[in-house]
C-alpha cells in the first residue's frame, strides 16, 4: 500500500470529537505524556498492520517514545467480529501481558483470523499471558468496553479522516500530518519534518 502524506492544520477539521476528548479514552500509550504525539491507527486483522507492528512499531517506540520526543498511542480499529473480540481481550490486560498478546495475535494472525474457532484460540494467547478463564469471560461479555472501542474507533477515523489500516497520524500543536500504509522511510521522515516544526 502507498503512503500518502497530508499536512493540515487541525482547527479546520470538521469532527465529532475534539483532540482534547481523546485523552479520557484509554488508548495504550508508549512513552511519557507530551505534547507531541503519534497515533497508530491498527486492526488486528489487518495483514498489513501486522507488518506494521513487526517491523516499524519498534522502531517508532525507539526513536520517539523512549527518546522523549514523542507519545504514542494506539488506536484500535478493529473492523470485523474477530478483530474486535481480540482488541476486548487487549483491553483488558496491563501493559507487559498487552505486548506480549498483541505479538502473539499479529504473529499468528492466519490461525485465529481466518481458522475455526477463533474465540478458543484467541483465549489461549490470553491464558499465556496470565488472564484466567474468569477474566477472559468477564471482558468478552463488557458491553460497556465493546461499545467504547467501537465508538472510539468511529469518532477517531472520522476526526483524523483515516480510511485504511495501518495510518500513522503525528500531532504537534496545530500541525499534523498523517501516512496510510507501511513505507518506513515515508513514515519516519515525516514524523520527523512534523516534531522539528515551532
Amino acid at each position: 500500500m502507498k503512503s500518502r502524506l497530508f499536512l493540515v492544520g487541525m482547527l479546520a477539521w470538521a469532527c465529532s470529537v475534539s483532540a482534547g476528548e481523546i485523552e479520557s479514552m484509554q488508548l495504550r500509550s508508549f512513552g511519557q505524556d507530551n505534547p507531541a504525539l503519534i497515533y497508530v491507527f491498527t486492526s488486528a486483522s489487518c495483514p498489513h498492520c501486522a507488518y506494521f507492528h513487526d517491523k516499524i512499531m519498534p522502531t517508532l517506540k525507539t526513536a520517539f517514545a523512549q527518546t522523549g520526543l514523542a507519545q504514542i498511542k494506539v488506536v484500535d480499529m478493529p473492523y470485523d467480529a474477530r478483530a474486535l473480540r481480540a482488541t476486548q481481550l487487549a483491553r483488558c490486560m496491563n501493559d507487559d501481558a498487552y505486548e506480549h498478546f498483541m505479538d502473539a495475535v499479529y504473529v499468528n494472525q492466519a490461525i485465529w483470523g481466518y481458522g475455526k474457532n477463533p474465540d478458543v484460540i484467541l483465549k489461549e494467547y490470553a491464558t499465556e499471558v496470565g488472564m484466567t478463564e474468569q477474566d477472559i469471560t468477564i471482558c468478552l461479555d463488557n458491553k460497556a468496553l465493546k461499545e467504547r472501542i467501537v465508538e472510539q474507533r468511529d469518532n477517531l477515523a472520522d476526526l483524523y479522516r483515516v480510511r485504511g489500516m495501518p495510518t500513522t497520524v503525528v500531532v504537534k500543536g496545530v500541525k499534523s500530518a498523517s501516512f496510510s500504509g507501511t513505507d518506513e522511510k515515508e513514515i519516519l521522515d515525516g514524523i520527523k519534518k512534523v516534531l522539528e516544526t515551532q
